[in-house]
């Protein structure tokens, strides 16, 4: 079989081989006019390497499509001075550059106004500018990973270190992961020196569905007291750790329908809520939490007419500060199946009528009078191994779960976990609610994927981070002809043996189902693809094991897929002219990406319809410059792909 994609236009099909190489360039340049010019006469699937050294006053925009722009070795690329960097085109990697000295007053260093982007191995330490990187509103898909942002100077523009702006139409889906934030300097407080931010006051409509995962907060309260604040809907704050940094929380500052799960809070400051409502707080772990001056674990900070549907589900916390639950005005709030220990001092303050309590488990002072829905006992905790307080054989907590809380919100298209399958670990907890542990930890053995961060686990390779053997770009399940075909990108990989594609029927319980074989040492964009042979029918779970060839590993995200669907969508006139109109089902408001190629698999046009707020069922597509001939037209909803023989006929 051929290594491209083939197009079978008589049976409108499309096979797929395990693997294919972006046949590119490799353009070595050692000045920033001479990167410039490459970048401006680069293509598809180009790597432009920039010789290790030191260059100051840097304007560089990335327009071109599909490339990566790296240092020559990472880390070994200074770019300092006064910079300006743009990335204007999509699916462009940008890696292994350091900004460590410069001043550039009110301006940002770097912004992404494209999608499917990835900016990863970067290291930000003291340099002067008001955001190190903004990611442009209208873009989707963006992913800043592995990188380092410390120590902003106290005398730089007031401003965040990243900031994710976001559009009333589009959400975002972009991820900020592997990432570490440390010894942020300045005045504390809420003065816009955040090290994330989500949106901005203006922007609490709109949905992001941003995903801030695998991330480390260490002493980032000087320079404000949010270490995240989110300030738009329907994002996610998951598996990252927060610690010697008392005086930072995590904030759900303005914007509904937010979650936070599998968080480590140990010395830092904890989660605060204000001009939000529908906020899931799940799996999460407190230890001496909000113990500064802020002297709360929790706080509910009331701005009429907010604070509705606040949820804290299944968390832990051990010696922390306050748990302030807003006095009088939060309504319809639910706090269940928690653990709260504390050797002195009152647990809450600022009780209020508008919580329900139920499986709860405490042992200390509570503060407060609660009817029920909360048992004094000894949880009986003990240190586990990955150092943290979790449950003993013998405690209470255990099968102990009630299931009188309302249904954690589950966000369109982010694969997190809302029928809590899993513990703050990583473990596996049981599908019954009921039979699930009190508290963020499920009492279990077995591997523990998930533990607090250490900045060893974070950040760029040369500074100390992980050595990854392969990045993966893009990671897609979709259907084709009622079978599911696995599709991954990855645009690095050192070491690398093979991948094991793993299937589940309920997201837990996972079994190989074949294994392709992975490029080994490459800094190519590299396409795999995997056919699951089984016909299909209902929902289904995947996922990917990258194994290297010391026989290390490591998990994709998992992705589902549901077989039951049909959507009935149209396309005429065949055969066309100038003009290809798609009808899609009036309820649909769904993004899809439309994609016209030739008999040889090259793609000859792309075509983008956004997500939508109300339906619009019809969409456009001008082919006029397209010449005569047969074409196969795809489109993409989602995970499911519709193709079409096409002829072009004027």
């Amino acid at each position: 079989m051929s290594n491209k994609i083939i197009f079978l236009s008589l049976l409108g099909l499309t096979t797929f081989c395990s693997v294919s190489k972006i046949k590119a360039a490799t353009i070595n340049v050692n000045s920033i006019p001479a990167l410039q010019t490459a970048i401006n006469n680069s293509s598809n699937g180009d790597i432009i390497i920039l010789a290790n050294g030191t260059y100051l006053n840097n304007i560089i925009n990335i327009s071109t499509s599909n490339i990566i722009v790296r240092a020559a070795t990472n880390g070994g690329v200074f770019l300092n001075g006064t910079n300006d960097i743009n990335i204007t085109g999509n699916f462009i990697t940008f890696t292994g550059f350091q900004f460590t000295s410069g001043n550039i007053g009110t301006a940002n260093l770097l912004e992404i106004f494209g999608s499917n982007n990835t900016v990863s191995q970067l290291n930000f330490n003291g340099y002067s500018a008001k955001k190190y990187i903004e990611v442009k509103a209208g873009s989707q898909y963006n992913e800043i990973s592995y990188c380092n942002i410390e120590a902003k100077p106290a005398t730089a523009e007031i401003g965040c270190t990243i900031q994710v702006s976001t559009s009333f139409t589009v959400p975002g889906y972009h991820k900020i992961r592997y990432c570490s934030f440390q010894n942020f300097w300045g005045l504390g407080g809420d003065n816009g020196n955040e090290p994330v931010r989500i949106g901005l006051s203006t922007e609490t409509l709109n949905n992001s569905r941003t995903v801030v995962e695998f991330c480390f907060f260490n002493n980032t309260g000087a320079g404000d007291n949010e270490s995240i604040s989110v300030k738009s809907r329907e994002n996610t704050i998951r598996f990252c750790t927060f610690t010697n940094q008392q005086n930072a929380m995590l904030v759900f500052r303005n914007g509904d329908n937010n979650i936070a799960y599998s968080n480590f809070f140990i010395n830092a400051g904890g989660i605060r809520i204000k001009e939000a409502n529908n906020i899931f707080c799940y799996n999460n772990y407190f230890q001496n939490a909000g113990v500064g001056s802020s002297a709360e674990a929790v706080k509910l900070d009331f701005v009429s007419p907010n604070l509705n549907n606040i949820n804290f589900i299944h968390n832990t916390f051990v010696n922390c500060g306050f748990i302030d639950l807003g006095n009088s005005g939060p309504t319809n709030n639910t706090w269940a199946n928690n653990i709260f220990q504390k050797a002195s001092g009152n647990i809450f303050k600022n009780a209020n009528t508008g919580t329900v309590w139920a499986g709860n488990i405490y042992q200390g002072s509570l503060g407060i009078t609660i009817a029920s829905g909360i048992n004094n006992v000894n949880p009986l905790l003990t240190t586990n191994s990955d150092g943290y307080q979790g449950l003993s054989s013998t405690s209470p907590a255990i099968n102990a779960a009630s299931a009188s809380y309302p249904s954690i919100l589950d966000i369109p298209v982010v694969d997190d976990d809302p029928t809590l399958a899993f513990d703050i670990s990583g473990q596996t907890r049981p599908i019954t609610i009921t039979l699930k542990d009190v508290g963020c930890d499920e009492f279990t053995t077995g591997p523990t994927p998930i533990r607090p961060l250490v900045v060893s686990e974070v950040g760029p390779a040369y500074l100390g981070g992980p050595v990854l053997p392969i990045k993966l770009q893009s990671f897609e399940v979709i259907k084709q002809n009622n079978k599911a075909v696995i599709l991954w990108i990855t645009s690095a990989e050192q070491n690398s043996n093979y991948f094991e594609i793993q299937k589940s029927t309920d997201g837990i319980n996972f079994i190989s189902i074949g294994n392709v074989h992975a490029a080994g040492n490459s800094l190519a964009l590299i396409n795999y693809s995997f056919s699951d042979p089984t016909i299909l029918k209902g929902i289904f779970y995947y996922r990917l094991k990258q194994i290297d060839k010391d026989g290390k590993y490591e998990y994709s995200i998992i992705k589902k897929i549901s077989f039951n669907e049909v959507v009935n969508i149209n396309i005429y006139p065949n055969p066309a002219k100038k003009f290809v109109v798609i009808t899609f089902p009036e309820t649909n408001t769904e993004k899809s990406i439309i994609g016209l190629y030739n008999l040889e698999g090259k793609l000859i046009k792309t075509f983008i319809r956004q997500e939508l707020l109300s339906a619009i069922n019809t969409q456009v597509l001008n082919i006029a410059d397209v010449a005569n001939g047969t074409y196969i037209l795809t489109v993409q909803l989602k995970n499911l792909i519709k193709q079409t023989t096409l002829i072009i006929q004027k």
